[in-house]
């Protein structure tokens, strides 16, 4: 249990190391919309691992806070991917 539960953080911790470094690469600065959609992606992860370490050591889940945890993040997430692809920032200028 424990190995899944390194495992599944040091792929969070490497999928956003190589996303922070192919931005770097391509940018010299990295967009804010960027930067927000990361934030949002680690703060899931981490979400996710504490409740996962909550819910085993204490047998205890919390579905509505997850439920609306992870609307909340992936609704900013869903909404940051609408911007970019309708480009809804350039028709404001």
């Amino acid at each position: 249990m424990i190995a899944y539960f390194l495992g599944g953080l040091g792929a969070g911790i490497i999928l956003m190391v190589g996303l922070w470094g192919w931005q770097v690469g391509r940018h010299k600065r990295i967009p804010s919309l960027t930067k927000y959609v990361m934030f949002s992606i680690g703060v899931l992860l981490i979400y996710t691992m504490c409740e996962f370490t909550f819910a085993i050591t204490a047998d205890t889940a919390h579905d509505t806070l997850t439920t609306c945890f992870f609307g909340c993040f992936g609704g900013e997430i869903l909404a940051c991917a609408l911007i970019k692809i309708f480009k809804l920032r350039g028709e404001n200028e």
